[in-house]
């Protein structure tokens, strides 16, 4: 927009594009620099059709590369939600198809700059992308953090340049490059959840066609190639075996087991790896061997028993190993540098985010990460042991999963936007509830009138609120706004909530609220809780970690001290039956699938297996209904059974063994099978919510656009 004319105004809008501003009758509308800038272009051309080329040129040079067509999508998204605007009757943007956009609605042109609100300020540099408010909120903290961390990060955004390497509808990810640098693998599938799933695939650069290498139905990940690249291994995940490592011919050629309770597998040379293996339930620890699992030497085990280590690599010297592993609640926490004599548990580094993938430079020099900070991820880089960090890209997509070109000179990534949104499927087909934003976790009333999901409206934004919509109507609204919800649980009367959210220090609290009174939530307990349920008598029942160990917790509202139910340790709690008498819960047990789901009884503490390993064990809203969905089922993955349960009862009669497959639906009387398997990526359940019919049902719809780019690194 021209000096002389840099506020605009339009409706009840008014916008600043020097300073980065957009406001509404005086306050501020909070809108990410990408889509502000598309916003500004086009109100700069009010009433001319502005092409998707006119806008690429304008915005979408190599410094603020992201995949252009769902970049610009999102843009466009963004906009009409930050401006209360209607794709179909639009009063602002409207979209000309095969032609562009227009901006419809009368520009005032005024020359004073708008009166900067009392919010930092969003500022562009010139030819590089707008870095994003919450990294600048973040810096703060960093500096702060530096006094006894040492670590400063670097604010400017560094120059790249992106080649495409895959063109899948589905997610392209977890990259691997061969040592000569000829040839890629990696796994294309979902990769919404841990353990993700898909199918691995090479290819030989730059121009080659794409090869499926195997079709097995298996969870996977950590896909890797061999000193010599003659091999290719990944981790895979199947009800046999547990977590274990299969290889491939680089070549062609059909998979075959490596090594058994072996994950996340790296060379070190010809005949030595770094692996993790499950000591006891999902603890799993780091170890090096040699590849036939001789002279095994424990490197680096976490210290809590729900800790995993999943990923590690070895220093090009082999003197240090940066690891990537989950923390106490199952999440990512920040990689960790530990040595590789294993003297000691080593030291967090990266960025103060989950970390979800590392690599180091040829020479050792530098480290580079992949890690959520204020809700988006992006490749990092620190510069060994513990300089500066460093951010490298910016923007809408995001980046995850690392591999070093064989020059040095760049990484291959995968680089997409997540987009996820509650849907309802009923006798009439799918039907969108939520609005606009990313949505997870639904579930329906007791009564079925009405759906409760978590939504987060912007990409980058730390906020999960919680929604509901009047499945009738179809009226949407916020109930529990500005915490990171990350887990909730209504009442059965509808009245009140409890749900967790982690604190700006990332600790994880519980908190109830009044849905009527509409007052602040209170908070339940101040550090540790997570996934909270009513159970009897509106008590709540909470996971907690005490020492090194998860327990299962009751807290009665109105006391301050929760009291413990089991003496056992347990890994999760996943549920609770509608009528508050029977938990859901994962154990660790002595077999090679090394946990199970049980249903426990609050009342008695009597307990019966519902699945070894992992599965979706929910009830309809009434009770009437169990669903059990085993996670490991191979080419038969997201068939779920669904078993009537007797009056009186709440879990019905199933195998001693637990539930192990579909098949097992004719051992059980009166059970019916479901298909969930296009609606339930995770195959465990995560995304699925029964609904008040045997034909009803919510979900989430996650769609991962990521496909691998090759990124040269500044030098």
């Amino acid at each position: 927009m021209n000096a002389h004319a840099r506020r605009a105004r339009f409706g009840d809008f008014e916008m600043d594009a020097e300073s980065g501003t957009l406001l509404r009758q005086g306050r501020r509308v909070r809108l990410q620099p990408q889509p502000l800038r598309v916003l500004a272009l086009l109100v700069e051309r009010a009433g001319e059709v502005v092409s998707r080329d006119d806008i690429r040129r304008a915005i979408w040079d190599q410094a603020t590369f992201v995949e252009f067509d769902q970049g610009l999508n999102y843009c466009i998204r963004q906009i009409r939600q930050a401006l209360n605007d209607d794709a179909v009757k639009p009063a602002f943007v409207e979209t000309l198809k095969k032609r562009g956009y227009i901006f419809i609605a009368p520009v005032e042109r005024v020359g004073e700059a708008v009166p900067e609100p009392n919010v930092a300020r969003v500022m562009p540099a010139p030819g590089r992308p707008w870095p994003w408010l919450a990294i600048y909120s973040a810096l703060a903290v960093a500096v702060l953090a530096s006094i006894t961390a040492r670590v400063l990060v670097k604010r400017q955004a560094p120059s790249l340049t992106y080649k495409q390497l895959t063109s899948f509808n589905e997610a392209a990810f977890d990259p691997a490059i061969s040592p000569d640098g000829r040839m890629i693998a990696f796994i294309v599938g979902s990769d919404i959840t841990f353990p993700p799933s898909g199918e691995v695939y090479t290819k030989l650069l730059p121009d080659g066609e794409p090869v499926r290498r195997t079709l097995d139905g298996w969870p996977k990940y950590g896909v890797t190639f061999s000193p010599d690249g003659s091999q290719i291994a990944y981790t895979v995940a199947d009800a046999t075996h547990g977590w274990s490592t299969a290889g491939l011919p680089a070549l062609g050629g059909d998979s075959r087991p490596l090594l058994a309770n072996a994950a996340g597998l790296t060379w070190l040379d010809r005949d030595h790896a770094l692996f993790s293996e499950i000591k006891s339930g999902l603890h799993m620890g780091l170890v090096t061997a040699t590849t036939s699992r001789s002279n095994m030497r424990d490197i680096y085990l976490p210290q809590h028993e729900r800790g995993m280590a999943h990923y590690a690599y070895a220093s090009p010297d082999r003197s240090r190993v940066l690891v990537v592993e989950m923390g106490p609640t199952g999440g990512w926490e920040r990689c960790r540098l530990v040595p590789f004599d294993a003297s000691s548990a080593g030291s967090q580094v990266g960025p103060a985010g989950p970390c979800t993938s590392a690599a180091w430079s040829i020479d050792g020099a530098w480290m580079y990460f992949t890690a959520r900070v204020n809700g988006a991820s992006h490749v990092w880089r620190q510069r060994f042991p513990n300089g500066a960090l460093e951010q490298l890209t910016f923007g809408p997509a995001e980046e995850d999963g690392l591999a070093i070109g064989a020059d040095g000179r760049s990484i291959v990534t995968s680089v997409g936007i997540l987009e996820s949104g509650a849907w309802m499927h009923d006798h009439a087909g799918d039907h969108l509830i939520s609005p606009e934003g990313y949505a997870a976790a639904p579930s329906f009333s007791h009564d079925g009138g009405r759906l409760y999901y978590l939504l987060r409206r912007e990409s980058g934004n730390v906020s999960n609120d919680l929604w509901k919509t009047d499945v009738a109507s179809g009226k949407s609204e916020a109930i529990v706004t500005g915490f990171a919800v990350n887990t909730y649980d209504v009442s059965p009367d509808g009245r009140q909530v409890v749900f967790s959210a982690r604190n700006s220090d990332g600790l994880s609290q519980l908190w109830v609220a009044d849905l009527e009174a509409q007052t602040r939530p209170h908070l339940l307990v101040a550090s540790g809780g997570t996934t909270p349920f009513f159970g009897p008598a509106g008590d709540v029942v909470f996971r907690m970690s005490e020492g090194t160990s998860n327990y299962l917790f009751d807290l009665k509202l109105g006391e301050s001290q929760p009291t413990k139910i089991l003496r056992s340790p347990i890994i999760g709690l996943k549920g609770v039956s509608p009528d508050r008498t029977d938990a859901v819960v994962m154990v660790p047990v002595a077999e090679v699938l090394s946990t199970a789901v049980v249903a426990l009884s609050l009342q008695d503490g009597s307990t019966k297996r519902i699945c070894p390993g992992e599965c979706m064990a929910k009830w309809s809203p009434d009770g009437t209904r169990f669903y059990v969905e085993p996670f490991l089922q191979g080419t038969d993955s997201g068939k779920a059974i669904v078993i009537p349960v007797p009056n009186g009862a709440p879990i019905p009669e199933l195998p001693a063994s637990g539930v192990r497959s579909a098949s097992d639906a004719a051992l059980l009387h009166g059970s019916t099978v479901m298909d969930l398997s296009v609606y339930d990526p995770t195959h465990f359940g995560a995304t699925v919510a029964p609904g008040p019919s045997n034909d009803t049902f919510a979900f989430t719809k996650t769609i991962s656009h990521r496909n691998l780019f090759q990124v040269t690194l500044p030098q």
